[in-house]
């Protein structure tokens, strides 16, 4: 089985420049599947880092939520202004930090730093 990835970029309506692995949320109403909001899974900020003598950008990852532990988070509809899809270079990076952001909390429950 794999898991199906939905990975895009989010502008929120805060102006923030958000990636993240895009589901929707489900709640059942009234015994009927109704989706209610985004579910982000490691949505993380993006930001410029630098720009390089060819004019190629550094993007810079952190936590969406940096204080905070979970993974997920749920976002409402009316909170994003618009989704796109990341460049290849982007959505690598993008798996890159994710993948040392799983290995570091990782090792933090290793070590009950959590």
């Amino acid at each position: 089985m794999t898991t199906q990835l939905n990975i895009l970029i989010l502008t929120l309506v805060s102006g923030e420049e958000v990636i993240a692995n895009v589901k929707k949320h489900t709640e059942m109403v009234n015994e009927q599947p109704v989706e209610v909001c985004y579910n982000l899974v490691y949505p993380f900020k993006m930001r410029e880092q630098s720009v390089d003598e060819n004019g190629q950008k550094t993007v810079m990852f952190s936590p969406w939520k940096e204080y905070s532990c979970d993974t997920q988070f749920l976002v409402g509809y009316d909170s994003v202004m618009n989704m796109c899809a990341p460049l290849p270079n982007v959505l690598n990076s993008y798996k890159d930090a994710v993948n040392f952001f799983i290995e570091t909390l990782n090792e933090r429950a290793k070590n009950n730093d959590l």
